[in-house]
């Protein structure tokens, strides 16, 4: 296979291994599990070759076998692979160092690759994420706390993952956008055919600053199965789920049943009783499949992302208080410190070596400093 461009990102390629994924991704649908546990199994390649053989492994194999084959051509590869040439689709499979480890956790329901525009480097940060999930008719209140919430979590150095639907969706990655945080939209259908067209420059934004994800091959149109299906990839891929605001049926439900059957924390913000909107979110909380959160500035307490304000002080002299106080999530200059803390440049330096020393202050580039974050 020559089809180099869509592994640019990486220097290695096994493509024998690449084209067998590309075909099987355009075979099956979504988390289907015979096909994970064939793959698991025998790997890719002889996978491959006992469908192209019609291997006898069993009646429930043999039942799957009648249900890809329309699926299959001897040139899906290369159709395939000109697809995602034409719309700059780049792929990642599961033995490439940057595939998202939670990932595995689906097992059998695994994706068996992932079709992205963006960097690949954004990768990595999506080691340290929250999912944000809600209604895609957002009232004033969902708008808020969404807003607010991203703020959180973008303060941590956490990414933003959300399935790039109108809404609460849209909100939490536009909001991380504008912060200058990383998030990742997984999209229900294929990349090149993005929905909903209300969204196409956001989606831009995010190839550009972040990540667009699928595992539907190219030409895919985004079905309601398949919106059930990409859910759990947001459930898995996160280290918690936010509903932030939901109504009675939102699908929202759906990505929040996926994290419990992975052990993910799940957190609802509450919403007025007589609200249809914060319906869903109430519900959760009341049925006890999410935590209460009653504050935003709560979520990186909850996750141990950093400690509560009297614990994270004790002990602090009055030098070290100061400095601390005026450090940010942020890289701030020497210059910056003294200004914000009024200390001198010796008191300044003696408090910033203790508070590194604590492990709640990071040396950066070029003398700066920032407020220690947890992972």
């Amino acid at each position: 296979m020559k089809a180099k461009s869509i592994r640019r990102d990486f220097a290695e390629t096994d493509f024998e291994l690449a084209e067998a994924l590309i075909i099987w991704n355009a075979m099956v649908e979504p988390g289907d599990r015979v096909a994970g546990e064939l793959l698991n199994t025998l790997g890719p390649l002889q996978a491959l070759e006992a469908f192209q053989r019609r291997t006898d492994l069993g009646e429930e194999v043999g039942n799957a076998y009648i249900r890809w084959e329309p699926r299959y051509s001897n040139g899906i590869a290369a159709e395939k692979i000109a697809a995602a040439q034409k719309h700059d689709l780049k792929l990642l499979v599961p033995t490439d160092d940057l595939w998202p480890d939670r990932l595995r956790d689906l097992g059998n329901h695994q994706p068996l690759l992932i079709w992205y525009r963006g960097h690949a480097a954004n990768f990595e940060k999506l080691n340290h994420s929250i999912g944000i999930v809600g209604s895609r008719n957002a009232s004033p209140y969902g708008q808020k706390v969404t807003t607010d919430l991203v703020g959180q979590v973008v303060a941590q150095d956490a990414s933003v993952i959300s399935g790039g639907a109108l809404g609460i969706d849209a909100i939490a990655h536009k909001a991380t956008l504008r912060l200058g945080g990383n998030t990742a939209a997984f999209m229900a259908g294929a990349l090149d055919c993005p929905y909903p067209v209300g969204n196409l420059s956001l989606f831009e934004e995010i190839s550009h600053n972040g990540l667009l994800l699928s595992e539907m091959t190219p030409g895919s149109r985004p079905t309601r199965w398949r919106f059930l299906q990409r859910n759990r990839l947001i459930a898995a891929l996160s280290q918690a789920t936010v509903v932030t605001e939901a109504g009675w049926r939102s699908g929202s439900i759906n990505t929040v049943n996926h994290a419990l059957e992975l052990g993910r924390p799940v957190f609802a913000i509450p919403g007025p009783i007589n609200s249809p909107a914060s319906a869903g979110c109430n519900r959760l909380i009341r049925d006890l499949q999410a935590s209460m959160l009653l504050d935003v500035a709560d979520l990186p307490l909850e996750l141990g992302w950093r400690e509560n304000s009297e614990t994270e002080l004790a002990g602090l002299g009055s030098l070290e208080l100061r400095a601390f106080d005026a450090l940010e999530s942020r890289f701030q200059s020497s210059e910056e410190l003294l200004k914000a803390t009024g200390l001198s440049l010796s008191e300044l330096g003696i408090a910033l070596g203790s508070l590194k020393l604590l492990g709640k202050a990071e040396l950066g580039l070029a003398g700066t400093w920032r407020k220690a974050l947890k992972s």
